[in-house]
């Protein structure tokens, strides 16, 4: 099941994330492909690619949570965008019954 996700949580910038995971959708649904995208910035981008497939296999309820501790491990300098910010566009999805 394909998610086109797009939001601007407090203090971020604008996120857009297409996400497909397993149905049916729910926070332990497990993502099969993610893309974010936005006005945000990481550098360097080709480590932020590399994290994108790190986060590949895990359920929607860890994605932030894995990719601060990505961003962290990579040593990648981000503005506009954290995992809470992910996982405020997920959860209102969630709770809108996608």
């Amino acid at each position: 099941m394909k998610l086109e996700l797009i939001g601007k949580p407090e203090g971020c910038k604008l996120l857009r994330m297409t996400i497909d995971i397993e149905p049916p959708p729910s926070p332990s649904s497990r993502i099969r492909s993610l893309s974010i995208r936005g006005d945000f910035f990481a550098v360097p981008e080709e480590a932020f690619d590399a994290l994108e497939r790190e986060l590949v296999g895990i359920p929607l309820e860890a994605l932030g949570k894995r990719f601060d501790e990505l961003i962290w491990q990579k040593g990648l300098e981000c503005a506009g965008i954290t995992g809470t910010a992910l996982d405020e566009i997920i959860q209102k999805e969630l709770h809108n019954g996608i």
